[in-house]
């Protein structure tokens, strides 16, 4: 964050940049702890590690690119910003939105991997399967409305005229990410819950997977912020601060609460 922008009633995008940079620390902290930890297990192949990897780097990615746009304008009144101030702060919002898409697929992907390594019980692995599949689905559509939203050639044109309703995009996004998440904190449950195993061992796993509560919670603010922000069509810069935090939570979550997990399981390994 510019040591020389001010919070002010005028200027709220050192707020984000500030979030923004606590939370890629908190996310490096706790892959780098899940990464350690994992290491010391002997032939434990870490598949979901790929994707995790994939995560944290498009995760820095959404760091630099929000880092970019806060001094470009995001906070402050739009009708105040010189054109090329604006047209930095929309291809720094543009990367941003594809990096998140591409985060939270990356994420669910890591989990859907590892429970599908940890059960033997082909009903599990079918209901594995069939969210893996709906997935797929929604994220190829998705990908491509977040890497697409305005007409050719510019395509990072977000604040301009020739682009699709983002905001009903990004809460067509958040809810149906909603129902994801509570699959990805159900799921484990119903899997674990019937295992013959320590109850203290199961509640530690079961923990673990419904921590994914945070990613649900940021996911619902964000979907508020998105219909908020559309009454505020006229000045997006200024009032898009709020918005940005959220998809900075939404992305944070997403990654330390995968790790959790896989720390718990080592918990109840060495235990």
């Amino acid at each position: 964050m510019d040591k020389r922008e001010a919070i002010t009633a005028s200027n709220l995008g050192p707020v984000v940049s500030l979030l923004t940079w606590i939370m890629a620390a908190s996310v490096i902290i706790a892959v780098g702890i899940k990464f350690t930890l994992t290491s010391i297990i002997p032939k434990k192949r870490n598949r979901e590690d790929i994707a995790l990897f994939l995560a944290i780097s498009f995760s820095i990615g959404f760091t630099i690119s929000l880092s970019l746009a806060v001094p470009n304008g995001i906070g402050k009144h739009q009708d105040s910003l010189p054109s090329h101030q604006l047209e930095l702060l929309q291809k720094a919002v543009y990367s941003a939105d594809i990096l998140l898409v591409l985060v939270s697929g990356c994420v669910q992907a890591s989990i859907l991997v590892f429970l599908y390594e940890i059960t033997p019980d082909r009903l599990h692995q079918i209901l594995i399967k069939v969210l893996a599949g709906f997935i797929i689905l929604f994220f190829v559509p998705s990908f491509f409305a977040a890497a697409f939203p305005c007409h050719p050639p510019y395509v990072w044109e977000v604040l301009g005229a020739q682009c699709i309703d983002q905001l009903s995009f990004w809460e067509a996004f958040a809810g149906v990410n909603l129902v994801v998440e509570s699959a990805l904190v159900l799921l484990p449950t119903f899997m674990v819950y019937p295992v013959m195993m320590e109850r203290r061992d199961k509640v530690i796993v079961i923990s673990g997977f419904a921590a994914r509560v945070l990613v649900i919670g940021a996911f619902a603010a964000l979907l508020y912020e998105a219909q908020r922000l559309k009454s505020h069509r006229f000045d997006r810069t200024f009032h898009s601060w709020r918005f940005l935090l959220d998809m900075v939570l939404v992305q944070g979550f997403s990654i330390i609460t995968v790790c959790i997990p896989y720390i718990c399981q080592i918990t109840c390994v060495f235990n």
